[in-house]
């Protein structure tokens, strides 16, 4: 089975990535980086489901805490 990767091509609008503003790429970025590792066999599946719940929680608790302040997230 071939290996595969990805590749960046280049770098557009380059800006520093906090959580407090880019926290719905964040949150994309690192579900990816877990389902990657969980295909690769490097986390189980109980690690990754454990993983992934608590990112799910730290995503939810950035939500509500949004909406209580009135932004939308």
């Amino acid at each position: 089975m071939a290996k595969r990767f990805a590749t960046l091509e280049k770098i557009e609008h380059n800006r520093k990535i906090t959580r407090e503003m880019d926290e719905p790429f964040l949150y994309r970025l690192q579900s990816g980086l877990l389902l990657a590792l969980k295909e690769q066999g490097r986390l189980d599946q109980v690690q990754y489901h454990h993983a992934q719940d608590r990112l799910d929680r730290q995503h939810r608790e950035w939500i509500h805490k949004h909406m209580q302040k009135g932004e939308y997230p």
